[in-house]
């Protein structure tokens, strides 16, 4: 096994509110379903969500997340996020914290450390562990459009040191979301995603990402107090996907 070729499965994204709120997060399902963009979780108040994911194909690998955001006073927040991805025997675990600060009424600014843990039970095979930062911004121009760009270290790979991603996102209506991203990790990818939401609460998504051609579909329910969102995606060698987000605000 490729030892970060799996980590895409479980890799840190970054996320911004509506209301300029800087909240890191991983790969949730709701992300999921709009092909792997960027997306916000748009809490005012202390959240904790649970992940799981399960790939049909993967000989019983499966990623598990816990990810919690609290507020330290108007628009600022602290997060803490971790992420185990593999089985019995293997493990790649996440460790992230995270501050996002608003500058202004349309610039916040966040800053991130992750710690990685590569490691396996046997004894062949020795662990390895990398310590990386980040930084996040984004622009908001007017009620229906954003942007956002990061930038982050990679010490684990000397090919490609740093990675990135830039996106924007549109919601025309209060029912209507779209947002596209062009990312740079271990490969470029495009992604693109949609998302329509029915009396504020059903809301159904699809997306797509390149490199390789991967569709990706989705459903979520939401309340002021709890969040369900579930997602596969298509991939041609792994096959279904699928993917389970819960979350409660406090």
């Amino acid at each position: 096994m490729n030892k970060h070729g799996v980590l895409l499965l479980a890799l840190l994204a970054v996320n911004f509110s509506a209301a300029a709120q800087f909240l890191p997060t991983a790969q949730n399902a709701r992300q999921e379903a709009l092909g792997g963009c960027l997306i916000s979780l748009s809490e005012s108040k202390p959240f904790i969500g649970l992940g799981w994911r399960q790939g049909f194909l993967t000989n019983g690998l499966a990623t598990k997340t816990l990810h919690a955001s609290f507020p330290i006073r108007e628009r600022t927040f602290a997060v803490g996020h971790y992420t185990h991805f593999g089985d019995q025997t293997y493990h790649e675990q996440q460790a992230t914290v995270g501050l996002g600060l608003p500058l202004n009424d349309w610039l916040t600014i966040g800053v991130y450390a992750i710690y990685c843990h590569l490691g396996t039970d046997d004894a062949h095979y020795d662990s390895q562990q990398s310590l990386d930062a980040g930084i996040a911004m984004q622009a908001i121009a007017s009620k229906v459009f954003s942007s956002y760009l990061t930038v982050h270290s990679r010490h684990w790979d000397n090919s490609r040191p740093v990675g990135g991603r830039i996106g924007a996102t549109y919601k025309p209506t209060d029912a209507i979301l779209a947002v596209a991203e062009l990312s740079s990790d271990e490969r470029i990818r495009f992604r693109y995603g949609m998302e329509y939401t029915y009396n504020q609460c059903v809301a159904a998504r699809i997306g797509l990402s390149t490199n390789p051609i991967t569709m990706t579909f989705g459903v979520g329910y939401s309340d002021h107090h709890y969040r369900i969102d579930i997602a596969t995606d298509v991939h041609p060698a792994l096959g279904f996907s699928p993917q389970i987000s819960l979350g409660l605000c406090l």
